[in-house]
């Protein structure tokens, strides 16, 4: 049943309007088309309708109908900002663990700007704010592979110079070879004419001039030989002199070169914000780790340290405090580590500690000592005295593990620890133990 053209109710669905708006439509037709003296077109249509009340009533909203709608739209409205607030340090925090460890600090920047702000009416600043820091990454990023490329074409440069130099060489061998050839046969020849004279000449003044006169040819040979290899000698002092400054070049760039690969190396085994190793790194050491174990059957342990409340701490004091606690995180962490011991940040505020040829009793120890040498750590920012605990779970590697096994059961024992009140430590025996007594469930 359609309703009432001329009193169209401000609750009427918008498949009653269209419907009221498609009767219209079909009137407008059938009054069209008894007319031959009007051109059926769609601006003559939407004349038609423009005159008709009913689709007024639809088009032009009532102001006071807008006004009854204010408050439940301000109600969606802040509704809305707070889901794009969370949406914005969702995104935010995905960002700085996927970007690289030095742009970490300009997301947390950028995080912290935003969240104070009517993200609704920022947005476009937000997101160009956001690729920015990604767009200076790929420009780093581009900017490396061209200085990369740049080496890679100087250097096929000098080794096609270098080859030439070499088929010059080789060349020049070739030469002195056939000249060498050439002067030992003209030395043959006037050789053989001496003798032919000293035969064939009876006359002594006669035979003096004949020897007098291929001694004159054999000593100009010896000059015009002496001469060629005088110039050959300084061509290839020339080209030595040049290959060398080449090389030497080329050796300098290299060094220049390895340098950077070298740092480049560092920067993507490091974090940079805390120096600790990063994911790569302990990715690398745990396959080692195991393959350690594996061949000499020794025993290695695993931490998993995450620090207590630092959602808490960076939303009560800022990022850039949060990123001082992560720094006096691991400065604390190094105070009682040995040199074999292997830090890495892992993510966030969560580090992983492998201790080579430790058990797991003393894996235990170990992060008990970590552990207190925190809590009793004083760490203050602007007066402000900020406690530090860190809940930590231990695990222990065996021949059966692969890296996701033996980090699994490192987490079990975090859950368990965080579980437990914060600031303790658990092993995967105590999972063991207590499996019955809770469920594990998502780490918060």
């Amino acid at each position: 049943m359609g309703i009432d053209r001329d009193f169209i109710p401000e609750q009427a669905t918008v498949e009653e309007k269209l419907n009221v708006i498609a009767d219209e439509v079909l009137d407008i037709l059938k009054e069209l088309s008894r007319d031959s003296s009007k051109q059926l077109s769609s601006k003559s249509i939407a004349e038609c309708l423009l005159l008709k009340d009913s689709v007024k009533n639809i088009i032009e909203s009532p102001e006071a109908h807008r006004s009854d709608k204010d408050e439940s739209d301000n109600a969606g409205t802040k509704a809305d900002i707070n889901l794009l607030r969370d949406i914005t340090e969702t995104i935010m925090n995905r960002f700085s663990e996927l970007a690289p460890s030095f742009l970490g600090s300009q997301f947390a920047y950028l995080n912290d700007q935003y969240l104070n702000k009517t993200i609704l009416d920022e947005a476009g600043t937000w997101l160009n704010s956001s690729f920015r820091i990604v767009k200076k990454y790929f420009e780093s990023i581009t900017s490396r592979n061209e200085e990369l490329e740049t080496f890679i074409v100087d250097t096929m440069r000098y080794l096609h110079e270098t080859e030439e130099h070499v088929i010059s060489e080789v060349n020049s061998i070739q030469e002195t070879y056939n000249e060498n050839k050439k002067f030992a046969q003209n030395m043959s020849t006037n050789m053989e004419r001496i003798s032919q004279d000293f035969d064939e000449v009876k006359d002594l003044e006669t035979l003096k001039k004949e020897v007098m006169g291929t001694i004159s040819n054999i000593n100009k040979c010896i000059d015009e030989k002496s001469e060629l290899d005088m110039q050959r000698m300084k061509d290839k002092e020339n080209k030595l002199t040049s290959l060398g400054s080449r090389i030497k070049n080329i050796t300098k760039e290299a060094d220049d070169m390895k340098k950077k690969a070298e740092k480049l190396e560092q920067e993507s085994l490091h974090d940079e914000l805390t120096g600790a190793n990063n994911r790569k790194a302990y990715d690398d050491k745990v396959t080692e780790t195991i393959a350690g174990l594996k061949r000499y059957n020794v025993p290695s342990s695993l931490m998993l340290c995450d620090i207590d409340h630092f959602k808490k701490i960076n939303d009560t004091y800022g990022h850039i405090v949060g990123d001082l606690v992560l720094k006096k995180f691991v400065a604390l962490v190094n105070e009682k580590l040995r040199a074999t011991d292997f830090l890495a940040r892992y993510g966030g505020e969560e580090f992983t500690i492998i201790l080579p040829h430790i058990p797991l009793d003393k894996a235990q120890a170990a992060a008990e000592s970590i552990r207190e040498h925190i809590y009793k750590s004083i760490f203050s920012y602007k007066e402000n005295q900020i406690l530090l605990t860190v809940s930590i779970g231990v695990s222990t590697f065996s021949k059966e593990d692969t890296a996701g096994s033996v980090f699994e059961r490192a987490d079990r024992a975090l859950y368990l620890a965080k579980h437990s009140g914060r600031n303790v430590v658990k092993t995967e025996e105590e999972v063991r133990e207590n499996s019955d007594t809770y469920i594990m469930t998502a780490r918060k």
